[in-house]
């Protein structure tokens, strides 16, 4: 999905503007004040709680900062970040991630993959329940899958459940899936909240997953307690977990330092070179499916020359940019980024060559497209007003005139204006773009330079990707389509599309008497892999 940065002195603290009176926000006061009211509502609750844990210990409860108010924590119209760190605690699909952000079974315990690659069969736990005691059966799944594949939901994500042709239950522990094309990616799709079951009820306070939604105070915090009727709750170590919307990564940095946060979801840009430097222990600094790029028009001329496309994307010294941001981010000399699960990049052959080769190189072919000095090539690249788009803009432009001498107009646009002008390519030639993966596969990044893919900006369209994207996806053998996959990711390199600049960094402080977090290349972290260590063994879980 495209990735909107705004930067931080855009952003505004919205908890504080929805907070309610009672609520306090003064620094060490705060958790103390969340908790009071928090738990004064549930015990005023008449609901009833025989599914989830009563009188907390305040050592297992865990406080983390989301970033944000979610829009909805319905799973199957959900679409923001801040929505998905929650709901991946609450709910549980088919399939899950661990950890480290690999596949593993979740309700289903198994399953099994037709020789086609188009029929996959679950079988589900016996002991798998929703958090009223109901078992979590195959209908639970057809209700919800059906209901995202209905236009009137108008889901965001439905679009990733497209090559589903049917999908129904055999019994209410069997649930089969046909799909109407072959989709390697698809039980990465599974684990998505997109996928997760729905109760029959409808009712959104019984939940399959780890926890179970208690409390919502827009603006101020969301409170989840443990669901004693989870398949897995034994190896659940928190009793509750209060999420705090905040938005401003300096005040949750605050947060945060004062005691009152346990993980946050960012860190200020201003504090991450010093935390680079120092290798704090508390800062986990780590590679995501996020992508920051330039898009060229390939629409016509001058940039349908693959030469001049080659060229200036050779111009880019990305190491310098990454330096000059400081944010721990990492240079991108391919489309996939390094980690994804049993994938290995393809990356420009010129990737390890000496600046002054590369500099060399993208000069000869500047001049092999026809431009000289005395005749330089003038081109107009846009990008959206806000957060960094504006310095790395001037830094692309200046390597771009030192290197090429070319003539460089550069146009700043609101973000909805800039949007909208997209599809008006008289007015740019070369357009910043980011896309930040929704999976833990590399379809997520290589599926929107398909032919015709509403995401594929640069209009890029090849039939030898298009035929090695498609051949990947009928293979049963995460081997084989892998192998198909990065010579597809070749193909778009060769072509130059775009020019990767690099991708981004996930950052997070974490208290360290937190243990099991996992850096993950998803950036996903459900609350019930983490606990609290022992003060007499900080290695050790604390039962």
């Amino acid at each position: 999905m495209p990735l909107v940065l705004a930067g931080a002195t855009a952003l505004r603290l919205l908890q504080f503007a929805a907070r309610p009176p009672t609520v306090c926000f003064m620094r060490n006061q705060t958790l103390s004040c969340l908790l009071l009211l928090l738990l004064t509502l549930f015990a005023c609750s008449d609901k009833d709680e025989s599914a989830i844990a009563t009188d907390p210990d305040p050592d297992r409860i865990l406080t983390r900062g989301i970033g944000g108010d979610p829009e909805t924590l319905d799973p199957g119209v959900a679409e923001d970040v801040h929505a998905f760190n929650i709901l991946i605690d609450t709910y549980e699909g088919l399939v899950t991630e661990n950890a480290a952000g690999e596949l593993v079974p979740g309700v289903a315990e198994r399953w099994d993959v037709s020789d086609d690659a188009k029929v996959y069969t679950f079988h589900l736990r016996d002991n798998a329940r929703w958090s009223n005691g109901d078992p979590v059966i195959a209908a639970d799944f057809v209700r919800a899958i059906r209901r995202l594949l209905d236009p009137d939901t108008l889901s965001p994500y439905a679009s990733l459940l497209n090559a589903i042709d049917t999908i129904e239950g055999g019994s209410d522990r069997t649930l089969e899936i046909r799909l109407a094309t072959p989709a390697s990616h698809f039980l990465a799709v599974l684990a998505l909240p997109v996928a997760f079951p729905r109760h029959e009820s409808g009712d959104a306070s019984i939940s399959n997953g780890a926890y179970t939604l208690t409390s919502r105070i827009p603006g101020a915090s969301i409170r989840v307690q443990k669901n004693q009727h989870y398949w897995n709750a034994g190896a659940v170590y928190f009793d509750s977990v209060i999420y705090l919307p905040i938005v401003d990564p300096t005040a949750e940095y605050n947060m945060f330092r004062s005691g009152e946060l346990d993980l946050t979801h960012n860190i200020p840009d201003t504090q991450v070179a010093e935390m680079l430097r120092n290798d704090l222990a508390e800062a986990h600094i780590f590679g995501s499916l996020s992508l920051y790029y330039l898009a060229f028009d390939l629409t016509g001329p001058p940039l349908d020359n693959p030469a001049l496309r080659q060229s200036l994307s050779m111009a880019i010294d990305r190491k310098a940019i990454v330096r000059m941001l400081g944010r721990g981010d990492q240079p991108a000399f391919s489309i996939v980024p390094p980690g994804v699960s049993g994938y290995q990049s393809a990356s420009y052959l010129w990737a390890d060559r000496s600046d002054e080769e590369r500099i060399n190189k993208a000069r000869q072919l500047y001049k092999m497209a026809g431009y000289e000095d005395h005749s330089p090539l003038s081109i107009t690249l846009m990008y959206d007003a806000g957060g960094i788009h504006e310095t790395i803009a001037l830094a692309v432009t200046a390597m771009w005139r030192d290197v090429l001498s070319i003539d460089v107009t550069i146009e700043k646009r609101e973000w909805k204006y800039f949007l909208d002008t997209r599809e008006l390519r008289d007015d740019w030639d070369v357009m910043r773009f980011a896309w930040v993966g929704d999976y833990n596969a590399p379809n997520t990044f290589l599926d929107i330079f398909r032919s015709g893919n509403e995401q594929n900006l640069a209009a890029y369209s090849s039939a030898d990707f298009d035929n090695l994207m498609s051949d990947a996806a009928r293979q049963n053998d995460a081997g084989a389509a892998a192998e198909l996959q990065r010579s597809a990711e070749a193909v778009v390199l060769n072509d130059y599309p775009i020019a990767p600049l690099y991708f981004y960094a996930s950052k997070h402080l974490v208290n360290t008497s937190i243990g099991g977090f996992t850096d993950n290349i998803v950036d996903r972290h459900a609350s019930r892999f983490l606990f609290r260590k022992d003060p007499g063994n900080p290695s050790d879980l604390a039962d």
